[in-house]
């Protein structure tokens, strides 16, 4: 029998001591669901919720241009046809919702430049699918070139490549799903599991049980009488000691539903360390009214910054100096509106903004003279804020000091009395 299992053993996967404990009746615990594509990933909702989360952050976030002038002060550009019109057929957001897919997927994402100026600096970057395209490094200079299509046309003139996380030495970015592989076939295989235990399959979802004797054709009696009276909802008689009892889910079936919980937390942390909390899953920590402000700050941190970075770096490899691309995170940060009211107050007060810059940040044009007359007539008892605010005391001006009674006077230098 220890022959047949070391056999066993050898033909499934790996050789293991002891038989693995399985996270769920009926788990795959050799690693048979473990080769997990883009496409069948997408199909746990964990991997939907994180790289939606993450696509759309990006795509929100307005990606402007800007000049540094000799003095370095940086000034808008809005005549950048690579940001405001990135690809042909579609807009800034679609292409940056698109390029984060590509990215969180595959760890890598791939555009062919198709359009060019005078000075061949691009203007349009098609995104391509990373399955259309093969690399092939020659192994003796390191130089990697970029094949497309079953013709293996040679694009590598005209290839964008923008990497994830890449270990030193490689060409390529590191795939998220392709790590996550085993905890999502783990989650595939549990949610497989419960489908086929609560349909049925293969398990029975009741027993008939009696102290008599029955044959093959009184168990088939009984059997299809259960079943025309469960079929149309009527009463259930059996007789002949028949005790009819459904089977419930047992413990150690229904671990699958604690493996799809804990599979949660563990593949939310392939693609970011805050993501486990925002997508149903347990991080360790507590989340409160509190502390959401610091939650978005953190996001912004781990989660999104550094894909940001990224993707800043490789676009201002295409643009001519001094013309850098920035995202604008402000978008993530937005407060409430009494909030954003105490740091304009502190801004103005601090002469960091001015209040043309705050009304043209609201979309609001710079005021008028009636208009900022009237604004000159608010009471100074009024805080910007709404308030009411109490006057500085008035302290009466210095004058001459009061005289000394003459009882009081003494001279110098003469004994009184």
């Amino acid at each position: 029998m220890s022959l047949f299992l070391g056999a066993q053993r050898r033909s499934l996967g790996p050789t293991f001591a002891e038989h693995p404990i399985p996270p769920f009746l009926g788990a795959d615990v050799y690693g048979h669901n473990t080769h997990i594509g883009p496409d069948k990933a997408l199909t746990v909702s964990t991997v939907w919720r994180c790289v939606s989360l993450l696509s759309n952050a990006v795509s929100l976030l307005p990606l402007n241009a800007y000049r540094l002038n000799p003095a370095g002060v940086p000034s808008k550009q809005s005549n950048v046809p690579l940001l405001t019109n990135p690809s042909g057929d579609m807009t800034q957001s679609e292409w940056l919702h698109m390029l984060m897919v590509s990215l969180l997927l595959r760890g890598n994402a791939y555009g062919r430049i198709t359009q060019r100026d005078s000075y061949l600096r691009p203007l349009q970057i098609d995104l391509l699918s990373p399955d259309n395209l093969v690399l092939d490094v020659d192994k003796d200079t390191g130089k990697v070139r970029y094949l497309l299509g079953p013709q293996r046309l040679d694009i590598t003139a005209d290839i964008w490549h923008v990497r994830g996380m890449t270990m030193p030495g490689a060409k390529t970015g590191l795939s998220p799903i392709a790590y996550a592989a085993a905890s999502i076939g783990i989650n595939i295989g549990s949610r497989k599991f419960g489908a086929d235990f609560f349909a049925g399959g293969g398990i029975p979802k009741a027993t008939l049980t009696t102290d008599q004797v029955v044959n093959p054709d009184q168990a088939r009696t009984l059997k299809d009488r259960l079943l025309a009276a469960t079929r149309n909802r009527e009463p259930l008689v059996l007789g002949q000691g028949v005790t009819y009892q459904a089977i419930s889910v047992a413990p150690e079936e229904s671990q699958f539903l604690l493996t799809q919980q804990s599979t949660v937390s563990e593949i939310a942390g392939f693609f970011g360390p805050t993501l486990p909390s925002m997508v149903g899953g347990n991080d360790g920590s507590t989340m409160t009214y509190v502390n959401r402000e610091q939650r978005a700050v953190d996001f912004l941190t781990f989660d999104v910054g550094w894909w940001l970075k990224r993707i800043q770096d490789a676009i201002f490899m295409l643009l001519p100096h001094p013309v850098y691309a920035e995202f604008e995170t402000g978008a993530l940060l937005r407060t409430d509106s009494e909030t954003q009211a105490k740091v304009d107050n502190m801004q103005l007060a601090g002469k960091v903004r001015t209040p043309s810059e705050i009304r043209q940040r609201d979309g609001l044009p710079p005021m008028t003279s009636a208009q900022q007359v009237e604004a000159d007539m608010v009471p100074l008892t009024v805080t910007p804020l709404g308030g009411v605010k109490a006057l500085p005391a008035l302290k009466a001006p210095p004058g001459p000091a009061a005289p000394v009674p003459v009882a009081d006077q003494q001279t110098e230098g003469v004994p009184s009395g």
